[in-house]
């Protein structure tokens, strides 16, 4: 992983952990007086639709792109990368993504960031006004997790569940269960 900073100077990246499920992960730097401050994490419950955002990312490789635009809806519940997982607690948003932009910061006209660009809607591929973003407050939780573990662990409920036929019931009757 090479990690470039706004001055031009390139960084060699340590993977630190990755949360596949919320399609999140965290690298590390030893970039010393070079490394930029962080940016604030806002509280995305406090959110509202029409609230004015801006995405930034290298989508297509085009480097420091800006794109601006609204927070269309909240709590969007989106397809994981992981097979058969969802990303809760969603931003959707008009505001151009597309890729290369994923990772990169969505963030109020404050400077804070109120979520990590994900993944698009698109027919075509390229920006159709139906961007998505993982929540600060979904950042918040995982990122501690993922530097002391290296993971974040999801809950599960570990059950299958079966369709009830006639002779599966039947079967279960015979066998005491009611």
């Amino acid at each position: 992983l090479l990690v470039t900073l706004a001055s031009g100077q390139v960084y060699e990246a340590e993977l630190v952990g990755q949360d596949p499920t919320d399609d999140l992960a965290v690298i590390r730097i030893s970039a010393g007086r070079d490394l930029p401050p962080a940016l604030p994490l806002a509280d995305s419950d406090a959110l509202r639709v029409g609230q004015f955002v801006v995405a930034i990312g290298n989508p297509f490789g085009l480097e420091q792109t800006l794109t601006v635009g609204v927070i269309s809806a909240l709590g969007r519940i989106i397809q994981s990368p992981e097979e058969n997982r969802f990303i809760g607690e969603a931003i959707q948003t008009d505001a151009a993504i597309n890729p290369g932009n994923s990772g990169g910061p969505l963030l109020d006209l404050q400077g804070r960031v109120i979520g990590v660009n994900s993944q698009i809607i698109s027919p075509s591929r390229a920006s159709a006004g139906i961007g998505f973003a993982v929540s600060s407050n979904t950042v918040r939780r995982a990122v501690p997790q993922l530097i002391a573990r290296g993971y974040f662990p999801h809950p599960w409920l570990g059950i299958d569940s079966l369709p009830l036929s006639p002779m599966a019931s039947e079967i279960l009757r015979e066998g005491g269960v009611n």
